[in-house]
């Protein structure tokens, strides 16, 4: 089941009132990025980074909110290029702990604040995320501003999937046409089927990140329920891998399929993980129809 262009769009018309906020003003903080999941809540609040690592990756994975054209691109996420962000004169580098191996180095070129993005509650550590964000722009309240907004869709969300039956449901991310990357507690779409209401403990362990690799013999094992495929990367198009018989197999077998739209990262923040509430709830509706 894919979700319809209409659906995408009033999706995108829905969230547009999260990016009317003005940029902050002339003193505005000169950011340099480097994670996109980190990014996309800066845009979220307003501020535009002057340098983002990989901005092409990000505009290929993130649909929401949309990358201005004038950022810098810094390099890799790991890898950035010194001269360039020396160049860029930042006032500040936001980073994650995995950039700590780099500590040495960037802190040359301006204070670095570590923002965690793996936890086992990951919905509220992408808040606490934000909230310090917001605060070492000098925006507090912005923060407040965007959550409240978000929360209301959210349950709004969390309201129409109260109709639903209980059923499994799997998040998937296909890597080829034998394995796929699942997704489990510990991940930040995990965390949004527990706030729908629609909470399932999978028959699989997950590392440290929420996720585990699994052949598509043990999804063919586990109880019938909704395989929900998130956007694959760098090829988007899933059609060679839902056509191929080994999910053929799966589906009758009793596994139904749903594909969500691109631009839904498994790195994304609070803006992304509530985007994907509304993109798997609108998707169950209309198989359920």
């Amino acid at each position: 089941m894919v979700i319809s262009r209409r659906q995408v769009i009033q999706g995108a018309l829905a969230g547009a009132a999260l990016f009317s906020f003005p940029l902050l003003a002339a003193t505005r903080p000169r950011w340099v990025i480097l994670d996109w999941g980190l990014t996309e809540m800066a845009l979220l609040l307003g501020v535009t980074p002057v340098g983002v690592a990989a901005p092409d990756w990000y505009r290929r994975l993130f649909s929401q909110p949309p990358l201005p054209s004038q950022v810098t691109d810094v390099g890799l996420l790991f890898q950035p290029n010194y001269e360039t962000l020396f160049e860029l004169h930042p006032s500040q580098l936001l980073v994650t702990p995995a950039h700590r191996m780099a500590e040495a180095q960037l802190s040359r070129i301006a204070p670095l604040h570590y923002f965690p993005i793996y936890s086992p509650h990951p919905w509220q550590q992408a808040q606490q995320n934000l909230r310090a964000m917001a605060q070492l722009a000098g925006e507090g309240p912005r923060a407040d501003q965007v959550m409240t907004t978000l929360l209301q869709r959210l349950d709004q969300a969390r309201q129409r999937a109260a109709q639903f039956q209980p059923r499994p449901i799997y998040l998937l991310h296909p890597l080829d046409t034998l394995h796929v990357l699942a997704l489990g507690p510990g991940s930040l779409f995990n965390d949004m089927l527990r706030l729908l209401g629609l909470d399932h403990r999978p028959p699989f362990a997950v590392g440290p990140q929420g996720m585990a690799t699994l052949e598509l013999e043990q999804l063919a094992q586990m109880p019938p329920g909704w395989l929900v495929l998130l956007p694959s990367w760098p090829e988007v198009d899933l059609t060679p891998v839902i056509n191929s018989p080994l999910w053929q197999t799966l589906t009758r077998g009793g596994h139904r399929l749903l594909v969500m739209p691109d631009g839904l990262s498994t790195e994304g923040g609070v803006l992304t993980a509530v985007r994907f509430a509304e993109s798997l709830v609108s998707a169950l509706q209309e198989a359920n129809a």
